[in-house]
């Protein structure tokens, strides 16, 4: 059986390369930097998270709604905070998926609970890139550097829409799928797994059935984007990075770089991003390093901490889980 060591080992690439970046630097001064924050501009930040937080459980409820019923604004709250604190601990945020626990109901399967977390986040996700986008083309004609060629975000613009068409269509899915289910998916489990399948696409149909909860899970999607970047800009003024519309080409592109899978809440990619984003406007390494800290600190592990202290005060019967498997098994 092959060892599973190396790929325990590339989510803390990130954490090697922050420590590269520490040793090069003068660590005092990224300390003073940290210790002399203002707190006027820090409490404002934290203000905006918390209403970006409660808009995204508000998309996330959106799209349950269209599935079941009784699903309030608190519960969508909680399994979103819950799910992002799982997503700190895992490379490109895959313990966000846990929140289908709190969806999941009588009426709501496992299937179609798992449905509404994968299209919360292909919204998320369409709209990322879509920001990214534009952020590494306007970076370009503004600053003059070319992160990526126009070629290359041709080739990824197109290679996310025709990801979105795949995922979407379950006939494709289903010849996509098939020699992975037989190949990876024991007997007794197949006639589960392809129930949950079956419920995923008829999630997805009943949202798409809905063009208004499909049009205000967008809206929503871009205020919480903007906001993100008012939040940034408040927590880079607390610690004196004041650059104005400059924020908007950063966040998007430091948001595409937290996805990738080599580290853990984007510690070392995102600090090395900084540095080269914020370099080329002359602002300081260490500084530049104190902000990424704050932003880890309270876009991630400040928001994960209250996720697992909603985990403790409202755990999720995973009894469910084990009464549906129990069923379908003895179905086989």
């Amino acid at each position: 059986m092959p060892s599973k060591r190396p790929i325990r080992l590339i989510g803390i690439i990130g954490i090697a390369v922050f420590v590269v970046i520490l040793v090069n630097l003068d660590t005092r001064a990224i300390l003073t930097a940290l210790l002399s924050v203002n707190y006027c501009y820090l409490i404002a930040a934290l203000l905006v998270n918390g209403l970006i937080v409660v808009i995204k459980a508000k998309k996330w409820k959106i799209i349950v709604d269209s599935i079941r019923s009784g699903f309030s604004l608190w519960q969508s709250v909680i399994g979103f905070l819950v799910g992002f604190s799982l997503s700190t601990l895992t490379p490109a945020k895959v313990g966000d998926a846990a929140r289908f626990l709190y969806a999941r109901n009588e009426s709501c399967t496992t299937g179609m609970a798992l449905s509404t977390v994968v299209i919360d986040r292909i919204i998320d996700l369409v709209l990322l890139f879509a920001f990214g986008i534009i952020a590494m083309i306007a970076f370009s004609i503004i600053r003059g550097v070319e992160i990526l060629s126009g070629g290359l975000l041709l080739v990824l613009a197109g290679a996310i829409i025709f990801g979105i068409y795949t995922i979407s269509r379950k006939n494709y899915m289903e010849k996509i799928l098939r020699p992975f289910f037989s190949v990876f998916v024991p007997t007794r489990y197949r006639n589960q797994v392809s129930g949950y399948f079956n419920d995923f696409y008829s999630g997805l149909e009943q949202f798409l059935a809905s063009p208004g909860k499909v049009i205000r899970c967008l809206v929503a999607g871009i205020s919480s984007w903007l906001l993100a970047v008012v939040y940034a800009v408040l927590l880079g003024m607390s610690i004196g990075i004041d650059v104005g519309y400059y924020m908007f080409l950063v966040i998007p592109i430091i948001s595409v770089v937290d996805l990738l899978p080599i580290s853990i809440s984007g510690i070392g990619t995102r600090d090395a991003t900084l540095l080269y984003l914020f370099g080329i406007i002359g602002i300081a390494p260490e500084t530049v390093v104190a902000f990424s800290i704050l932003y880890l600190v309270f876009s991630y592990w400040f928001i994960a901490l209250v996720g697992l202290l909603f985990w403790f005060l409202y755990p999720v019967p995973l009894e469910m889980l084990k009464e549906e498997a129990t069923e379908t098994q003895s179905d086989i």
